[in-house]
């Protein structure tokens, strides 16, 4: 159940920002436009906790764990405990630590002053911005700042599969039969035979080259190794996320979902903006079978102008499902921010509404590997990592999602 100071606040921003912008929208003004993206904003803050909420629904359908968890917990050293030798390093020499800082100089222990010189002979190599930081105690500095990296979390939504070889085939049914009436006597003859054809995916590769100074690796205590190789997995989401919306397809890259022709669309039927009967039309416009189970895909500013929409009846088409625990929607149906995704412009597609695991397959041939080579940049000092995945996808059935097209015609 959600906080209910949350809901509260969250509950009163709708309110507020209902009645905002229904008066905008009788007298148009910039001090009611301002109101409505600060109002904006102030929904925008439980987001976050909307969107885990929504993938947790979706990925309670699925078998497959999200890629960060499994590159974590899979790549990270370290997790050992007391017995680990690194785990009892790091903690005497945060209890040396803790000991000196505490104690006035001329009381401090000989042997606690010997370990942390030992250990940080060199505290800053060159600079901060040569990572040097990284050697502080593991309690001092337990994080890298990092900017925040947003990315379609296509993984999440749609079917994934591992395979031990180079791509995956899948049958598909691309022509159907059919029936006819007949006579008690009549002659019977073929009335029409289904058509197979077969659909492949393949995993090409991923790569990522670093390189890291060889005092570094060897002086710093913070787990480089590990840090390394989740800034790749990072970094390989979002290219998969990237990818999985405009990718070209084939050997070399997924499929992206924007791009395949065989993807119908509903325009939005203006030329440049949204609209609540687009909006509408989209939703209606998939088969039900897939609508049960369908997510729309945008990004953060398409939805804030999604939250303006409202249906011929004066209802908002976007509804805040905080209150029970439950994501918030758009027609009843969930939503998942996709970083990717085009902003509403003429001719774009800023909107998915798609049954996603039916949709789209990702295969994975190969997680996550860093190695380590310590020759080709020996003369300079450098260690130099390569990282590798191995993972394609594509759209696999087509009709199980629309897009929308910013178009009146």
């Amino acid at each position: 159940m959600a906080d209910k100071d949350a809901v509260a606040e969250v509950m009163e921003a709708f309110t507020e920002f209902k009645k905002t912008n229904d008066a905008n929208q009788s007298k148009r003004s910039s001090e009611l436009d301002a109101k409505l993206d600060k109002i904006n904003a102030a929904l925008d803050k439980y987001e976050n906790s909307n969107q885990q909420l929504t993938l947790i629904e979706k990925q309670n359908k699925a078998m497959q764990d999200q890629l960060d968890s499994i590159e974590k917990i899979a790549n990270r050293a370290g997790l050992g405990g007391a017995a680990d030798p690194q785990s009892k390093a790091a903690q005497e020499y945060m209890d040396a630590f803790d000991r000196v800082m505490r104690k006035a100089p001329e009381n401090r222990n000989p042997t606690d002053l010997t370990l942390l010189r030992d250990r940080s002979a060199a505290l800053i190599k060159t600079d901060d911005a040569s990572a040097g930081f990284l050697l502080a105690p593991p309690e001092m500095q337990k994080d890298i700042i990092k900017n925040v990296i947003e990315l379609t979390p296509i993984r999440a939504l749609a079917t994934v599969r591992s395979i031990g070889v180079g791509s995956l085939k899948m049958p598909k049914k691309v022509g159907n039969g059919s029936a006819t009436r007949i006579g008690e006597t009549a002659r019977r003859t073929n009335t029409g035979d289904p058509k197979y054809g077969m659909l492949e995916f393949f995993a090409p590769e991923m790569f990522a080259r670093i390189e890291v100074s060889q005092q570094m690796l060897e002086d710093s205590d913070y787990d480089l190794g590990a840090e390394l190789t989740e800034d790749a997995a990072e970094q390989f989401a979002v290219r998969e996320g990237q990818e999985s919306l405009n990718g070209t397809g084939g050997s070399t890259q997924m499929g992206g979902i924007l791009v395949n022709p065989d993807i119908g669309f509903t325009l939005s039927g203006a030329a440049a903006t949204l609209t609540a009967d687009g909006m509408i039309s989209l939703y209606h416009d998939l088969k039900t079978a897939y609508a049960r189970n369908a997510a729309w895909g945008l990004n953060r500013n398409t939805l804030g102008q999604v939250r303006k929409l409202k249906d011929s009846t004066g209802q908002y088409l976007w509804a805040p499902g905080i209150a029970n625990g439950a994501p918030n929607t758009i027609l009843g149906a969930s939503y998942a921010e996709m970083a990717d995704m085009p902003n509403v412009a003429a001719n774009s597609f800023p909107i998915v509404f798609a049954d996603f695991k039916k949709l789209y397959v990702i295969v994975d041939r190969l997680n996550v590997s860093l190695t380590a080579d310590y020759i080709t940049g020996a003369d300079d000092g450098l260690v130099v990592f390569r990282a590798r995945r191995r993972v394609g996808g594509g759209v696999r059935q087509a009709e199980a999602g629309r897009k929308l097209k910013i178009a009146a015609a």
